[in-house]
């Protein structure tokens, strides 16, 4: 059986934190300033440890007109001077995911101190992220953050749960509903919410379109979050697309 890499990756106390700091993120594209150096600190501190597997972070500062181009639809990025680069080598099994399970644990630790992000793939210059690379390494997205300008924070629309799931998730044990509640609420690239959730035989199944890239990472990690210290399992699925939730039989738990 593969090992899921974030597997008691995390500290209970981490998880605890971030699962509280869920419904208080939300995608900040507009900065009033940028993070002092105590915050920053804290930051430097989580980006070091977090990286699973062919990630790293690395946080810098940045000139927003530079390393942003605005995009139709899409709000701009605005007085942003700071960012984190998610750095992958995609040589690594797994690095996108575990990319996006390792920048949402940043992200996260960033709304717990108070301060704003938000996840950007599309509309950045690389040649403007300073960063040296290593390798086949690449820059897969960046993270602004900083203090929210005022009224920054938009309305953070999401499906319904159903509209989310393969069967009805009112029959589901409760572990498994705000497993999938919590991924629910997680961000995606232009709001796709590609997940797709489903239970049978006491495992409940994360798959969906494109499966394995960074926005089932950070689904993953809000999943993490929600169970916490419930005593369950991950294992990938034998076709490879998808990842299954097991709970952890009492004999099993030492």
């Amino acid at each position: 059986m593969s090992t899921c890499a974030w597997e008691g990756f995390f500290s209970s106390a981490q998880r605890k934190r971030w699962q509280e700091a869920i419904p208080h993120r939300f995608s900040c594209r507009s900065f009033s300033a940028p993070a002092d150096m105590t915050q920053k600190s804290a930051l430097d501190y989580t980006a070091a440890r977090a990286g699973l597997p062919g990630v790293r972070l690395v946080l810098s500062e940045c000139d927003c007109n530079r390393l942003f181009f605005p995009i139709p639809f899409v709000p701009r990025i605005e007085y942003a001077a700071q960012y984190a680069a998610v750095i992958i080598d995609p040589a690594v099994q797994h690095a996108a995911l575990h990319a996006g399970i390792t920048g949402q644990a940043l992200v996260l630790e960033m709304t717990s101190l108070g301060l704003g992000s938000c996840w950007v793939s599309g509309n950045f210059r690389r040649s403007a992220v300073d960063i040296p690379l290593v390798g086949r390494e690449k820059v897969v997205a960046v993270i602004p953050f900083g203090h929210p300008a005022p009224q920054s924070a938009g309305d953070r629309k999401r499906k319904p749960l159903k509209e989310l799931c393969l069967d009805d998730p009112a029959e589901w044990p409760n572990w498994a509903f705000q497993a999938a509640e919590a991924a629910r609420q997680a961000p995606s690239a232009i709001n796709a919410q590609p997940w797709r959730f489903s239970y049978s035989g006491n495992t409940m199944r994360l798959s969906g379109r494109g499966f394995g890239g960074i926005n089932y990472g950070i689904a993953v990690l809000h999943m993490l979050c929600a169970l916490n210290d419930l005593p369950h399992q991950w294992r990938w699925s034998g076709d490879g697309k998808g990842l299954l939730i097991n709970m952890k039989e009492e004999h099993d738990v030492i």
